[in-house]
């Protein structure tokens, strides 16, 4: 998966059918956490981020249950 960059918020997008919280992790490429979030799964569409952050590469991290994906994203 390739970075896709953005000049203002990020939104996430989650198949799930377990009921369980997802986390979502934001660390800077220094590997400084940025930001962290806790919501329900139907909550995800609703998740806005990097509205705040500066230009830059972030490392994302979400996690539910044992399911972990990451993937960078780029904020111009």
């Amino acid at each position: 998966m390739n970075p896709k960059p953005s000049n203002e918020i990020f939104n996430l997008s989650v198949s799930t059918s377990s009921e369980e919280k997802v986390k979502v992790a934001v660390y800077d490429m220094i590997g400084r956490l940025i930001q962290k979030t806790e919501v329900r799964p139907n909550e995800v569409s609703e998740l806005q981020f990097g509205a705040r952050y500066p230009v830059g590469i972030y490392n994302v991290i979400v996690t539910q249950n044992n399911n972990h994906k990451s993937f960078k994203m780029i904020k111009r």
